[in-house]
Parts: structure tokens; C-alpha cells; sequence
């Protein structure tokens, strides 16, 4: 009977471990986010029998920790699903004729190839929109963050936040500024053990994916307004 008694308690002592292992690994968070800044404020009006235009679309997805990179480094995408919220925001254009997109990459410094390419690419189309997304957080905050974090097994609740900066610049074929625009916006996430059932509520990525959505929906929608793109 004292065998089987420890082997119950070594049982509930491991089950133990293992819930407390599971919450450390599986820390809860719940993210929110800013308003987007820096929103177009006029009644939105589509550019409608503009003739059609070609457009090269250039990403940029820049991130950087201060104080720990001295400059904006490039990745390759900001967030996981940009393809599609990119699909969907170019439905506020309505007189593209054909468009090409283009994802600099950190290895093009040594890829003359992709250089020419995208030479080529600013050439050939009627205008080029330049658009760079640019993460920004403290090193000495997250650092700070995840100490406590990890010493306290997340049962202390810890901030970590992003800003973020989404500009755009257009330009036409001989490479003249036509227009630029910029929103910014802030994601805060807390992360405690218990946060965990509040996970489902309040995801980081899907945060960070509305920040990117909505300001590219409403920069495109700016530039539809104000009947940027068209024929010369």
C-alpha cells in the first residue's frame, strides 16, 4: 500500500511538473493594438474612367531592436499571410492595367541579376510604388521583459511592444515623386501564464496582420482618391 501511495504521489508530483512546464512553454498572451495614424480623413472616391495604368509594387519589411542594431535590417515578410492582405487592399485601385511586385531581399547587394531585374522593373511600368513596412522595439525593454518573464515562470505579466511605420512613396517612369504617404501604429503584447485562456481572443499575429491590412488598404485608398495614378 506504501508503494502504490508514492507511486500516486510521484504520479501527481510529475503531472505537476509537466502543467507547470506547459504554462511556462505555452505562456498566455493578449495583444492589442493602436488606431492606425495618420488615416485619410476625406470621404473616399473612386477614380472612376481613369484610363488603365501599369504599376510596380516594391515591398520593403525593415525591423529594428534599439539597442541592439545600429540600422533597419530587411527580412523577408513582416507578416505571414502578406500576399493575400496585399491581394485584397488592391481591390481599392480601379485603373490598373497589369502590376508586378517585387520583396527586396538582404542578399540583393550581392545579386546583380535581381538588381537589373529590378531596374528593369521601374522602367517598364508607368509607376512605381515604393512601400516599406518598418517594425521598431526596445532592446532594453524586451530583454528587461523576458528576464522577468522567465524568472517568475510568466507569472508576472510583462509588456513587450512594436511600433510600426508604413510609408509609401510614388513615383512615375523617369523616376519623379508624385506623392507619399504614412500611417504608424503601435502592438503591445502582455504575456502571463494565466493569459493563456485569453489567447484566442486576442492573437498577436492577427494584430499585427489588421495593422498591415488596414494601413495598406487605406494608403491605396488615398492614392485612388486623389487620382494619383494616371495616364500622361
Amino acid at each position: 500500500m506504501k508503494r502504490h501511495s508514492r507511486l500516486n504521489v510521484g504520479k501527481s508530483v510529475a503531472n505537476g511538473l509537466i502543467c507547470l512546464l506547459l504554462l511556462v512553454v505555452l505562456g498566455g498572451c493578449a495583444a492589442t493594438r493602436s488606431e492606425i495614424a495618420g488615416v485619410y480623413s476625406r470621404p473616399a472616391e473612386k477614380n472612376l474612367g481613369a484610363e488603365k495604368v501599369s504599376v510596380f509594387f516594391l515591398f520593403r519589411h525593415l525591423e529594428q531592436q534599439h539597442g541592439y542594431d545600429t540600422i533597419p535590417k530587411l527580412k523577408a515578410y513582416g507578416v505571414k499571410d502578406f500576399d493575400n492582405i496585399f491581394r485584397d487592399a488592391l481591390a481599392e485601385i480601379s485603373n490598373i492595367s497589369s502590376y508586378t511586385t517585387f520583396v527586396e531581399s538582404p542578399n540583393d547587394v550581392n545579386a546583380p541579376k535581381r538588381r537589373q531585374e529590378l531596374e528593369g522593373y521601374r522602367a517598364g511600368h508607368d509607376y512605381t510604388m515604393e512601400v516599406s513596412f518598418f517594425e521598431e522595439s526596445s532592446f532594453k525593454q524586451q530583454c528587461l521583459s523576458g528576464t522577468i518573464s522567465l524568472l517568475s515562470l510568466t507569472l508576472v505579466p510583462m509588456p513587450y511592444s512594436w511600433d510600426y511605420t508604413i510609408s509609401a512613396r510614388v513615383t512615375d517612369r523617369s523616376g519623379r515623386l508624385v506623392n507619399s504617404y504614412e500611417r504608424k501604429a503601435t502592438l503591445s503584447n502582455w504575456v502571463e501564464a494565466f493569459l493563456i485562456f485569453a489567447y484566442p481572443f486576442y492573437p498577436l499575429e492577427g494584430k499585427r496582420e489588421e495593422i498591415y491590412a488596414e494601413s495598406l488598404h487605406d494608403i491605396f485608398r488615398q492614392a485612388e482618391s486623389e487620382k494619383v495614378l494616371k495616364k500622361k
